[in-house]
């Protein structure tokens, strides 16, 4: 089945599958084509009222086989339109940049290319991959991995056993894992980083507050040369190791670093960036 409609702006599409794959395709498009695929296809409903976007679709449910009637919907709409997604097993892909988003997922994987607008996304099991999230985002997930490679609002990530891997950050972060370890590559804002079990890794910090908990990993920060910075680290019975050089006290203006942090048998590490 195809479909397609004049959107010369953006759209508002809502999206609802019980099982299969959804892929969004934003592009510099002046309609909103939707493409089913699949022996269900033709009970799936796609409604279009003005700028507004729907495409509904039965549970799924299984045959005499006992197989699984998959989906598997196309949508290609133009940039910046805004995404809402609810699936059930299913997985999600979306290229180009998107507007305002919110997606639930139950087992299915996550892959988001560009979030202008502020985003939330809500997954059990499955992997979340996004590449740049230039609005607020707030993630949560039960037991799969988190991966953002850019932000540039605020982020939130809470997920029981999966590991949370952060790119660049340019606005404050909030992360916290129950099992999983935190890797955060660059930090340029203010960052509060919690586990359990796992490990704790900021490779760089340039500015801002550095937060950092664990019970029974390690903690490491890497600091650049030349920036000022504050510490205040502790640890039960691990090691405390140190090789960052003095940079005296902060000029007017001049960035400064802040590292708090503290395990429990983990050790904690502050590395000196050539």
């Amino acid at each position: 089945m195809h479909q397609a409609f004049p959107t010369p702006g953006p759209v508002e599409l809502y999206v609802e599958l019980g099982a299969g794959r959804l892929t969004v395709r934003a592009g510099e498009v002046t309609e909103t084509a939707v493409t089913v695929e699949g022996r269900d296809a033709d009970q799936v409903s796609v409604d279009h009222h003005g700028n507004q976007v729907t495409i509904l679709a039965p549970r799924r449910w299984m045959d005499l086989l006992g197989a699984f009637r998959d989906l598997a919907v196309t949508v290609d709409l133009p940039a910046g339109s805004t995404l809402a997604s609810k699936l059930g097993s299913g997985d999600l892909r979306a290229t180009g940049p998107l507007g305002p988003t919110r997606v639930r997922n139950g087992s299915g994987s996550v892959r988001l290319a560009e979030l202008r607008g502020s985003a939330v996304v809500e997954s059990g099991s499955g992997e979340i991959t996004i590449g740049a999230a230039l609005g607020d985002l707030r993630v949560r997930s039960g037991s799969g991995d988190v991966r953002v490679e850019r932000t540039g609002g605020s982020v939130g990530i809470v997920t029981a056993s999966g590991d949370v891997v952060l790119g660049e950050t340019d606005g404050d972060v909030v992360a916290r894992t129950a099992s999983g370890e935190i890797n955060l590559r660059d930090a340029r804002s203010d960052a509060r980083l919690t586990t359990a079990s796992g490990d704790i890794t900021v490779a760089a910090v340039h500015r801002g507050e550095i937060r950092a908990k664990a019970v029974s990993g390690d903690v490491r920060v890497g600091v650049p040369r030349g920036i000022p910075v504050w510490t205040d680290v502790s640890s039960i019975s691990g090691k405390v190791v140190s090789t960052l050089e003095g940079a005296g006290r902060p000029a007017e203006g001049q960035d400064f670093i802040t590292v708090r942090a503290s395990t429990v048998s983990g050790g904690v590490y502050l590395d000196q960036l050539t």
